[in-house]
């Protein structure tokens, strides 16, 4: 028997099915990976690929790695607000059995491009079998990562438009005759400092604003009130809603920023607006630092990035009696 022959037109319809099926993508740690080109389900490997893809391609996302309050989620768009929790995949822990329970398409990371986090991208593909990509969570960084996830993600049309409100709030002017000491917190106390010079504070950076928090390693050290008088910030900005009533007490009313008015809560829904994830809602923190008029500045980016028109009751659950800051 002569051996099957395969048609040339054939053999040819067939290469081009195989080569419409995978695309070979390079992270921005220049790994090369090979991806499927048709891609229903993305797995957010922590909070700041979440906040990214729940912009850009809520449809594909799989889930949150990050627990999301009711009222929060009613400021996303339809398909991110239902989103389920997922694993952490940037946590510890082995999490094979439970990313390939989940039948991703493909996993995404964003955030530090350290040697670190290139191992754990490599060996979450190594050990699930799923093509996992790992970007640049840099400010700067943030128009060039939405078009590249919108091409990967077949959104681009969305992607393009994350891509251009970034890339005119990074155009903003800088304030040049304000480079004041900022103490910035997270929790309830408003004592987890965080330390300069990291992701976490990359806005204030940005400003050329000065972090200032105590001696220690790591992103955030515990503090006290004393040691805040000690550092003497221009300005204190504490990120959890919860804090609020800690400056009205009389440790915290005698700190020299408070006493001028210089304290303020960072707005937090449907994300941080400083950070928490430093994602790509840093944006709506570096605007507002820079001047804009903070219930505008929301109403303009929830509807542009997250996809949801705000009713006037969801901007003032938002943004409350946040002032725009004056330079």
């Amino acid at each position: 028997m002569e051996p099957l022959k395969i048609p040339a037109l054939i053999l040819g319809l067939l290469c081009s099915v195989s080569f419409a099926m995978a695309a070979e993508v390079t992270d921005s740690t220049g790994r090369v990976v090979t991806i499927p080109d048709h891609i229903e389900r993305i797995l957010p490997a922590g909070p700041p690929a979440a906040v990214l893809l729940a912009a850009i391609a809520p449809g594909q996302t799989i889930g949150f790695p990050l627990p999301i309050a009711e009222a929060a989620r009613a400021d996303l768009a339809p398909a991110a607000s239902v989103l389920p929790m997922v694993p952490r995949l940037t946590g510890q822990g082995e999490m094979t059995a439970a990313v390939q329970s989940l039948h991703p398409d493909l996993i995404i990371d964003y955030g530090s491009v350290s040697p670190r986090y290139k191992q754990l991208a490599q060996d979450t593909q190594q050990k699930t079998g799923v093509p996992t990509l790992l970007f640049d969570g840099a400010l700067d960084r943030i128009p060039a990562v939405a078009r590249a996830i919108g091409q990967i993600a077949h959104q681009t049309e969305q992607a393009e438009t994350v891509a251009r409100m970034a890339e005119a709030i990074l155009a903003l002017p800088v304030p040049v005759q304000s480079h004041p000491n900022v103490f910035y917190a997270r929790g309830a106390d408003g004592l987890t400092a965080a330390a300069p010079d990291t992701e976490i504070t990359a806005i204030f950076g940005r400003l050329g604003w000065h972090v200032v928090a105590p001696d220690g390693s790591g992103p955030f050290r515990r503090t006290t009130v004393d040691a805040i008088r000690t550092l003497d910030p221009d300005i204190i900005i504490l990120s959890d809603p919860a804090a609020k009533p800690v400056l009205t007490t009389p440790p915290w009313a005698a700190l020299r920023a408070v006493r001028g008015g210089h304290a303020y809560i960072a707005p937090s829904d449907p994300f941080g607006w400083v950070e928490e994830p430093p994602s790509i809602n840093r944006l709506l923190g570096l605007a507002w630092l820079s001047g804009a008029d903070p219930r505008t500045l929301a109403a303009v980016f929830n509807a542009t990035v997250y996809g949801r028109v705000l009713t006037a009751d969801q901007l003032t659950a938002i943004v409350g009696a946040t002032p725009a800051l004056q330079h």
